[in-house]
């Protein structure tokens, strides 16, 4: 099967994995979002979207992208938690508050510092994608500290809905301090439909609706 230049997670990739959504599909998002799941391994899900972008991420959802590496412009950059347990959010009581400390490496070489501190609000059940389904939801602020006081000065927040049963973030919405965005799951389709002609036309529907 042929490949679209611009979308080139059409082309379905070969592979086994026992991530919840199966290696392979392709998921979309009400902000004209796609992304297609490249590979799974020890808890990280390599996704590419549709202009070449590739994303490594956790299967935990407050730690940052891994990694994110855009190989038609050769930029991107890698991050790695170096202090602060991020793991731990799960096994305390809601509300905790649980710090961490993220490294940011570009590929340029130039490094930054970025704090993070999350909590899990608790659960509910909600109606996704024509089911019902337990969402875990989780707010997080990331900040810097003031090289002289030692103040938190706010950078960004996100509050976000997880189904750990899909893998995947169902809703998020994130503020910085210059605005303010959000998206939603609308579409998760398997593998063995991920014709040219099926994901095409679900593409161009999605982005004509925005």
């Amino acid at each position: 099967m042929g490949c679209l230049r611009d979308l080139s997670i059409l082309c379905v990739l070969s592979g086994a994995a026992s991530a919840a959504v199966p290696v392979g599909s392709v998921v979309m998002y009400s902000d004209g979002k796609v992304e297609k799941l490249l590979s799974y391994e020890k808890g990280q899900l390599l996704w590419e979207d549709d202009r070449k972008r590739q994303f490594l991420r956790s299967e935990n959802p407050i730690i940052p992208v891994f990694s994110r590496t855009n190989f038609l412009s050769g930029k991107g950059y890698s991050q790695s938690v170096v202090e602060g347990n991020p793991y731990s959010i799960d096994a305390l009581p809601v509300g905790t508050r649980v710090n961490f400390t993220v490294i940011r490496a570009k590929h340029s070489g130039e490094k930054s510092t970025r704090n993070w501190e999350c909590r899990r609000l608790g659960s509910r059940q909600e109606n996704v994608l024509g089911v019902t389904r337990k969402l875990d939801i989780f707010t997080c602020e990331r900040f810097v500290l003031h090289r002289k006081t030692w103040q938190k000065q706010f950078r960004e927040s996100r509050e976000f809905s997880y189904s750990r049963e899909l893998g995947l973030v169902v809703e998020i919405q994130r503020k910085t301090r210059k605005r303010a965005s959000g998206w939603r799951l609308v579409s998760i389709v398997p593998p063995e439909k991920t014709s040219y002609r099926h994901l095409s036309k679900k593409v161009r529907k999605l982005r004509n609706a925005k």
